[in-house]
């Protein structure tokens, strides 16, 4: 980096530059929801990352690359086999076209408290791949 600026592919990511408005913070994907309210604020943050995700890929994809939008939010704790689901499928959409290693965010206990916590940080850092391989 030359005179310390950043540049290249993934260099917003790097110095915090937003060029759009205000963007929530990716940390907070790695909270792990304890109450209703806490989940609620999971989904909508994983909702607002995999927008970002879709519209960086269409505007950086020649011819343009439009990925399905599931539903991860709104949802509720009793749809958890369906946000799953749906959750899967845009991690496999978004990681097939950045090319990056994708994991099985299908298959978790939430109920056993150390697979919630290694499905919350695979999940977080497939998003933290995706957002600095797009410069988001």
């Amino acid at each position: 980096m030359a005179g310390g600026a950043a540049t290249g592919i993934g260099a917003k990511a790097l110095t915090g530059q937003a060029s759009d408005g205000f963007i929530m913070p990716l940390v907070d994907l790695l909270n792990v929801p304890k109450t209703d309210d806490d989940w609620q604020n999971f989904f909508f943050q994983n909702r607002d990352s995999h927008d970002r995700i879709r519209k960086a890929i269409q505007s950086q994809t020649s011819p343009a690359v439009n990925l399905t939008d599931y539903v991860v939010y709104p949802v509720s704790q009793d749809q958890i086999e369906q946000f799953l689901d749906n959750n899967q499928s845009l991690h496999s959409d978004m990681n097939g076209v950045l090319g990056l290693q994708s994991s099985d965010l299908q298959d978790v206990s939430f109920s056993d408290e150390n697979a919630k916590i290694a499905w919350f940080y695979s999940h977080y850092l497939e998003h933290q791949s995706a957002e600095i391989e797009l410069g988001i």
